[in-house]
Parts: C-alpha cells; sequence; structure tokens
C-alpha cells in the first residue's frame, strides 16, 4: 500500500484529498504547517503533495528536506507563475499541479511519479524493536524473523509507519478488508491483531477502548 503525504493548510482541501485517495487505497497523512510537516516525514512515506503557502513558514523549504527523505514531491498551489514552478521543479519537485484540480487528475499525478521510484529501492523500516524489510516483505522482532501472513504484515507496517496515531475498527476494515475477497465478521479484526501480539508481543498494539488501536 502506497502512502501519501499532503501538506495542506486548507482544512477542508485536505479532508478532501484524504477521503478520495484512502478509498483509492492509499495510507495517508496529513500535516497543516511546515514544522508538523518536519514531524510527519520521519515516517516512511512514498509521496508528499506540498501547498507552499504554509501558514508558518514558506513550504519551498521544505522540498529539499523531503527528497532527502526519498520522497516524491507533487506541489499544489494556486500560483500558476511561470519562474516560480520552474523555481519549485529546480529544487527537485517532482511535478507541480495548480489549484483547482480534479481529485482523479491528482490520482493519475501520484501513480505517475509512483512509477519512477526503482522497485528494488531499499525500503526498511525500524520501531523499537522491530524491524522490517518492505523489499522481502520479512519482520525481524529482537533479532528474530517473525512469520506473518500478508495481512498480518500490512497492518503491522500501517502501524509502524504511524506511531502513536489511533486507526478505528472501522478505518481498519476499510482499509484491509473493503473490496477485498476476505471474509469478515465482527471477530475477524480482533482476531486479527491478537495473532499480531501473539507473534510478537501483546504490547505491540494496544487497545483504545471503544475507538481502535494504536502503535505504542
Amino acid at each position: 500500500m502506497k502512502s501519501v503525504l499532503i501538506i495542506e493548510d486548507n482544512k477542508e482541501i485536505a479532508l478532501q484529498m484524504e477521503k478520495y485517495l484512502i478509498n483509492n487505497g492509499y495510507e495517508v497523512e496529513l500535516a497543516s504547517s511546515f514544522y508538523e510537516a518536519t514531524y510527519k516525514m520521519n515516517v516512511d512515506m512514498d509521496v508528499a503533495l506540498l501547498d507552499i503557502n504554509l501558514p508558518d513558514k514558506d513550504g519551498q523549504h521544505l522540498i529539499e528536506r523531503l527528497k532527502d527523505k526519498e520522497i516524491r514531491v507533487i506541489v499544489t498551489t494556486v500560483k500558476n507563475d511561470e519562474d516560480f514552478i520552474i523555481a519549485a521543479l529546480d529544487q527537485g519537485a517532482d511535478d507541480y499541479l495548480t489549484k483547482p484540480f480534479s481529485l482523479a487528475i491528482l490520482r493519475a499525478r501520484i501513480d505517475a511519479v509512483l512509477r519512477t521510484i526503482p522497485l528494488s529501492q531499499d525500503k526498511k523500516i525500524t520501531y523499537k524493536d522491530i524491524k522490517i524489510d518492505l523489499n522481502d516483505s520479512k519482520v525481524y522482532f529482537k533479532g528474530n524473523q517473525i512469520d506473518l501472513t500478508p495481512l498480518e504484515f500490512e497492518i503491522l507496517v500501517l502501524f509502524i509507519k504511524n506511531p502513536h496515531r489511533v486507526y478505528t475498527r472501522g478505518q481498519l476494515l476499510e482499509m484491509f478488508w473493503e473490496d477485498r475477497d476476505r471474509f469478515v465478521n465482527d471477530n475477524t479484526l480482533t482476531s486479527t491483531i491478537k495473532r499480531i501480539r501473539e507473534k510478537l508481543d501483546k504490547e505491540v498494539i494496544s487497545t483504545v477502548r471503544g475507538i481502535g488501536y494504536r502503535m505504542d
């Protein structure tokens, strides 16, 4: 599952993009300011949608930081000035979209940028005692390789990429079971989380009572 960081201070626009992309199979993180974006980019992301006009600092200064993290950058802004566009591309932006734009075109641009990522690109995630090799779909806990099913692997990756973020049961069911050929009943998610805990550590994913789950 590909991940997108939306850096946008307009809440309405950000939520529209988030809903559309989640419904189309992407993982999404939101940041509404320059400094929130610098924190969120430490999570492994594939593409950033960057609105240059941020409230606390010029978003253009984020382009190089994002590229240093090997995150592809699509600039999204109301500015349609040729010199401005050239400057953003010269700084390393992979694409440029002038607002307003259709969500379908946005998705097409994201997919086009994702196709530029080499299949062999080394991708590893480490969180506390857990290490994940995304290239080989392998998980290590305290140095020992752990066997997870493809579904368990996808869920664990989501939580490790987004530590401390609470996901509701509804969000998880929508992301991992909707439109898939997988049987679902009331206990499906609970049982899957339980199996991940048993294979790793019972505290690795905590229950947020009445809401869902998070990685502590």
